[in-house]
């Protein structure tokens, strides 16, 4: 059982890895941003996370306008939001190519590949914007200790898809 676990655990890791951090749907046009969800509910799903497009209003800050629309949820049936009701943004910081968010209590009750889930969505959706190369989530102003990862970019995620295995 446990091997399946890792097995699934490092596939999910894996094919949110593989999307990179800015990678951008085709079919969509300049301002564009992918707002990534949860694919799990959906059995027939091919990935583990799906997108849907959003497009800032004229003059719209760009991290609080995706982190708003990556908590008001998905659109589509086909996907669901990867945190738990009830989960706030308490506050955000650009530094040095680090977004440092602050989420509410809700998002340490995420365990498993609903973290790695949840975690991938904040990753990818976040690093298209401009000068964000990593998330650093912390909840209540605390790091996730059974998190093996902390500042989640493209390489850290693929890092621990082998460390997982080992």
């Amino acid at each position: 059982m446990r091997k399946r676990v890792l097995s699934s655990l490092a596939l999910c890791l894996l094919v949110v890895g593989l999307c990179g951090c800015s990678q951008r749907s085709g079919g969509g046009k300049a301002g564009d941003y992918q707002i990534y969800y949860s694919a799990l509910p959906n059995q027939n799903a091919p990935l583990a996370v799906g997108c849907e497009t959003w497009t800032p209003e004229t003059g719209e800050q760009i991290i609080p306008g995706l982190l708003e629309a990556l908590l008001a949820g998905p659109t589509d049936p086909e996907l669901a939001s990867p945190f738990p009701d009830g989960t706030r943004l308490l506050g955000w910081k650009l530094e040095e190519g680090c977004l440092r968010l602050d989420l509410s209590e809700q998002y340490g009750d995420l365990t498993g590949i609903d973290l790695t889930v949840a975690d991938g969505c904040l990753s990818l959706t976040l690093c298209q914007a401009e000068g964000v190369e990593s998330v650093y989530v912390t909840v209540e102003g605390s790091e996730i200790p059974y998190r093996p990862i902390q500042k989640l970019t493209e390489a850290d995620i693929l890092t621990a898809v082998y460390e997982a295995g080992t």
